[in-house]
């Protein structure tokens, strides 16, 4: 077939050839200009019906031609759940198992922010024969006066709960040795643990330097400046200070200290504070500030002291 006999077609010639030379800037041009059209066509066919109910479009510019994102409505903020619960013990038919009853709440408050712990604000007020005792691995016994001796099931309930990993802090409100609440506390001692008694912790004691490094031992007053504790292998389950710490601790409705702390007045009170915060975080970690990785830090702490 000779070039005379192929036909052209309409249209052809001069430019069919002219389309054939277009740069490839032009042709892109061309491509996005056929793309808008075709987009503008869509939007302005869907604008007619706008699926989200605004006949103008979404805010008055048009339908989207995509899915809107489901957006719930804000609700309040849920609180995480407290780590740490104080719970504390009652006894007797009188309130003397409370001469502090803010005590609690005043240091829980100081603690939380210092030391980053959720710790619940309300206090959990229970019985040995609680059924709820097992859920609180911390437990306050304070008192002021002697009382009465416990039933034996409960002191057998107590041991029960010490022996599978909870932690007893008793503070003696009355701060007197050998008599009141003192005297009343080692007789049930000595019932749950025949032929063991407290003793002395030493300086070195975990306690001391799970938060804070604490030199002294103080409280309302500095009758024995010293923590008294009983082990259960490398633990200790019960802390015992006579100082009556909780009274350091108390406040009234508007935030003033109740009871004067003597002889060290405000200094004596923040030491007391820190060491309680340091009781707490003992009962929650244990020893892990006995691990080798913090000892050289403590150390280099004390020197620096």
């Amino acid at each position: 077939m000779s070039k005379k006999d192929i036909k052209k077609e309409p249209g052809e010639g001069n430019g069919a050839r002219k389309r054939e030379g277009l740069s490839r800037r032009e042709a892109a041009l061309l491509c996005g200009a056929g793309a808008l059209g075709a987009f503008a066509s869509l939007k302005a066919g869907l604008a007619q019906t706008d699926p989200f109910g605004d006949p103008g479009g979404r805010n008055g510019r048009g339908a989207s031609p995509f899915p809107r994102r489901f957006v719930p409505p804000a609700g309040p903020e849920v609180p995480e759940r407290p780590t740490f619960f104080w719970a504390q013990l009652m006894y007797g038919s009188d309130q003397s198992w409370n001469p502090h009853p803010t005590a609690c709440r005043s240091l829980i408050e100081i603690m939380a922010p210092r030391a980053s712990v959720q710790a619940s604000p309300e206090r959990v007020d229970l019985r040995l024969d609680s059924p709820r005792l097992f859920r609180y691995p911390f437990l306050y016994w304070t008192g002021d006066s002697e009382f009465d001796p416990l039933p034996s099931e409960h002191l057998e309930r107590l041991r029960l709960y010490l022996e599978m990993g909870g932690f007893l802090f008793v503070d003696d409100a009355l701060a007197a040795s050998g008599i009141g609440f003192d005297k009343s506390f080692q007789r049930e001692l000595s019932r749950m643990f025949p032929g063991r008694s407290l003793q002395r912790l030493p300086e070195d004691h975990t306690v001391f330097q799970s938060y804070y490094l604490i030199d002294r031992v103080v409280g309302r007053t500095v009758n024995r400046p010293y923590l008294l504790g009983l082990d259960q292998g490398d633990l200790t389950m019960i802390v015992y200070s006579g100082n009556d710490m909780g009274g350091s601790w108390a406040k009234d409705r508007m935030g003033r200290w109740i009871d004067p702390v003597e002889p060290g007045g405000t200094r004596q009170r923040e030491t007391s504070i820190r060491l309680g915060i340091n009781i707490i975080l003992y009962a929650l970690c244990a020893n892990y500030k006995k691990d080798l990785i913090h000892v050289p830090f403590i150390s280099e702490r004390r020197k620096g002291r």
